[in-house]
């Protein structure tokens, strides 16, 4: 019993640290760093294929009216959703931004 109240103060606390670690959920189009801001748009799927190739990166190109441009720190997260809109979920860590989940909007 005692090992039990432990477990579930441990996983209380985890919880509760998870909910407050600056997560958030940004929406936008999957894009790619060579194209920016004019790959968001559903069509770009087979270009940004051809940026991708040639090394460009993933980016996030924020649905708000400056069309942000946010650097992804885990692409594999959104193999299967570029040239798509998304609501990603996750938090700012260095230089981009680290995906925990993504839905398609």
């Amino acid at each position: 019993m005692k090992k039990a109240l432990q477990l579930f103060v441990v996983l209380s606390l985890a919880l509760l640290l998870l909910s407050a670690d600056g997560s958030q959920t940004i929406y936008g189009y999957i894009s790619c760093s060579a194209c920016g801001a004019k790959g968001a748009a559903n069509g770009h799927a087979e270009c940004m294929e051809k940026c991708l190739a040639k090394g460009a990166e993933v980016v996030l190109v924020t649905d708000d009216t400056n069309k942000k441009i946010i650097r992804i720190d885990n692409p594999d997260a959104v193999s299967g959703h570029h040239a798509q809109r998304v609501a990603l979920y996750g938090y700012f860590k260095d230089s981009g931004f680290y995906i925990i989940s993504v839905r398609m909007i």
